[in-house]
């Protein structure tokens, strides 16, 4: 889908690069033509211009050729017949012809040639007016005559206009013909250009059709193929129910959501488009900014793979196998990303268990390794004194060693009991270790079980040692029973054992409307700080213990069965000033 999409992208680069280049041939084009037609324009009206001041000098000059003929002729008739009419109409033309000179004259200011012969002709022109008035003056005066030779000089005259006006207009025939042909050659050059111009726009515009309808059905084609493709994808993702797969923009915003993304994240397409990835972690992922960090790493690296608890629309978690992995556009830089998740709590569960189990294999391997090794230790002083005193016993058998007799059974009987209180530590825990202690909760007498154990501990205290018991409220609770006798036996055993002979063991039990409280101090040996805190721990016992016997096990027996009535337990103690531990219950 990439891959279609940046071809895409290329061909329609490549069409607008082409298309721009088009137009950019074509507006050069017709700034071209149009400079070519100013050009032309100008050079056309410029030889036009020429042409028709040729034809007003042509007609000038033959103006004045026609006037100067008549101003001979309205003169001569002036003077045969002494018309006053005649008379003004001479000084007419005559002025006339100077203003049509003159004005010849400017109309050549940039041919130095014929504004020679214009010159010449203006000389003329007032020689003539000259011998004009010369005919009047002799008109005027009947002592002169206008002599043979003045009419002469006046045909002469006439004769040199009509010479000097036929070689202007034969120079501007001449120059008439040559800037006709130039305006001719200019009309052909012209109509030449915009013929061209005309057959190669013709042909870009044909061209560009022809290249805009190949690229439109081209484009149509790849269009269609890749709705087709995309119809396609569309039912393998959404047929694919195991997987969350949809994309995103550079930032993290959902563009597209599938069937498989609905099933296990439980959103809606309408719910999911638009919202940012972060909806599926958790609260301590989002405060931790793992979503960005995550995307950070994959822009940086590609992809990215992990996996971790996410969160469903209806608030439930579930394990997921992540996949990041980062869309890149033609210039290498990040557009967005595809996120392909999958449901790996089924796997993820099986794997703990089976770690849980390797565990709980372990835990167990330890302690009977444990046991193996304490066994050997613990067992064999009791099994020693037992087989000690029953080899005696086979010597005890009058009645006056009664007394010796009492003592050695009294010696079996205490480390039986030793014994059996090592292997009842090993099968409890073991018990719980495996899950099958389970709490039984019944109404009880609280003061009762602690007067008894008051008064079995009574008969085994060291030489002078007591026990001081008080009972605060109600008698009667409801707990499991064998849980509280085994919790009291053993801080009362270890109160007992771990005092001095002479001291003083303090037992309380408080019962309150929602809390049970058990309390038992003693004067002893202490704890040490630094092994408070390792107390509860499994086979751990004091540095400070000396020889004095014990599996290690009791306190952490204590410790979860209180766990498992949801207790708990806490101890004030310093090194030979003795101990404090206090249990408190929820009732």
């Amino acid at each position: 889908m990439t891959l279609n999409s940046t071809n895409g992208f290329n061909n329609h680069s490549l069409f607008f690069r082409l298309l721009i280049i088009f137009y950019i041939v074509l507006i050069s084009g017709l700034i071209i033509l149009r400079v070519s037609f100013y050009h032309y324009n100008e050079t056309f009206n410029k030889g036009s211009a020429l042409v028709s001041q040729t034809r007003t000098i042509i007609e000038s000059t033959d103006s004045i050729l026609l006037l100067s003929q008549n101003l001979q002729w309205q003169c001569r008739n002036y003077i045969l017949i002494a018309d006053s009419n005649a008379y003004e109409t001479c000084i007419s033309i005559r002025d006339s012809l100077l203003k049509k000179v003159n004005r010849l004259i400017q109309l050549f200011n940039n041919d130095s040639y014929q504004y020679a012969n214009a010159a010449r002709l203006r000389q003329q022109i007032m020689q003539l007016g000259k011998l004009t008035d010369t005919a009047f003056n002799v008109k005027e005066t009947p002592a002169q005559i206008f002599s043979i030779a003045n009419i002469k000089q006046d045909i002469v005259l006439h004769n040199a206009i009509s010479q000097q006006i036929g070689l202007i207009k034969s120079e501007e025939s001449r120059l008439l013909a040559i800037r006709r042909a130039a305006i001719f050659k200019t009309v052909d050059a012209a109509r030449q250009v915009f013929t061209i111009s005309g057959i190669l726009i013709l042909v870009l515009l044909t061209g560009t059709f022809v290249f805009i309808y190949y690229h439109f059905k081209k484009t149509q084609r790849a269009e269609k193929k890749l709705i087709e493709s995309e119809d396609r994808f569309q039912v393998l993702i959404n047929s694919t129910k195991d997987l969350s797969i949809f994309m995103m923009d550079k930032d993290g915003i959902i563009l597209n959501w599938y069937e498989g993304a609905h099933t296990i994240n439980g959103y809606t397409s309408d719910e999911a488009i638009g919202k940012h990835m972060s909806i599926f972690y958790t609260p301590e992922a989002i405060a931790n900014g793992e979503p960005e960090y995550y995307l950070q790493l994959a822009a940086a690296q590609g992809s990215f793979e992990t996996e971790g608890w996410r969160v469903r629309k209806d608030g439930s978690l579930f394990w997921a196998d992540v996949l990041i992995t980062a869309i890149y556009n033609e210039n290498g830089k990040v557009q967005g990303f595809t996120k392909v998740t999958r449901d790996f709590s089924l796997q993820k569960r099986v794997t703990d268990e089976v770690k849980n189990m390797l565990q709980k294999e372990k835990n167990l391997n330890e302690m009977k390794s444990n046991f193996v090794s304490m066994a050997s230790h613990e067992f064999r002083t009791p099994l020693s004194t037992v087989l000690s005193s029953v080899s005696l016993l086979e010597h005890y058998t009058t009645t006056e060693t009664q007394d010796k007799r009492d003592k050695h059974i009294q010696r079996i009987k205490s480390s039986v009991g030793e014994m059996v209180t090592i292997l009842e530590e090993f099968l409890s825990i073991e018990k719980i270790e495996e899950g099958k202690v389970q709490l039984k909760k019944e109404t009880f007498n609280l003061k009762e079980l602690a007067q008894q154990l008051y008064t079995k501990f009574s008969t085994a205290l060291k030489k002078g040692q007591t026990i001081i018991y008080e009972h605060i409220g109600k008698e009667e609770v409801f707990l499991d029973v064998a849980f509280i006798n085994h919790i009291l036996n053993n801080l009362l055993s270890n109160a007992v054992k771990y005092s001095p002979e002479g001291s003083e063991v303090i037992f309380k039990t408080n019962v309150k409307e929602n809390t049970i409280t058990l309390k038992i101090q003693d004067h002893g040996i202490g704890i040490a700080p630094k092994d408070q805190e390792h107390l509860f721990e499994r086979f751990f016992r004091g540095s400070n213990t000396g020889n004095i016997k014990g599996t290690g096990l009791g306190l952490h027996i204590v410790k979860r069965y209180i766990d498992l009535m949801q207790g708990s337990i806490y101890l004030e103690s310093d090194i030979e000033k003795g101990s404090i531990f206090t249990v408190i219950l929820p009732c």
